[in-house]
């Protein structure tokens, strides 16, 4: 994912288009003619508004709504996301975070 795409999206929830946060947790530069760009890899975008979070994994943002995301493979991955970054995932968002969290055995 592109830093500036940051600068262009909102929060898909129908009820809500707040502006987005993000936290990155890997990122890599690539250069194109002489410039040098950033791409993010894995990341959190968050809604601070609704408290939605979206996944950055493998460079593409995972903006899905809700429903999409509660079952299957989307699911697993996303849960996977969540186990792999809970040290650094706010505990909201691991707790109560939408459409889902995860819960500490």
């Amino acid at each position: 994912m592109k830093m500036w795409l940051m600068d262009i999206l909102a929060c898909p929830a129908e009820d809500c288009r707040s502006k987005l946060n993000l936290e990155i947790y890997t990122q890599h530069e690539i250069k194109i003619d002489n410039d040098s760009v950033t791409e993010i890899d894995e990341a959190l975008v968050t809604c601070p508004k609704c408290g939605r979070w979206y996944p950055v994994i493998d460079g593409i943002v995972c903006m899905l709504p809700d429903e999409q995301r509660l079952e299957g493979k989307q699911r697993i991955e996303e849960t996977k996301f969540l186990e792999k970054w809970k040290g650094r995932i706010p505990t909201e968002i691991l707790k109560g975070g939408k459409p889902f969290g995860i819960q500490e055995e």
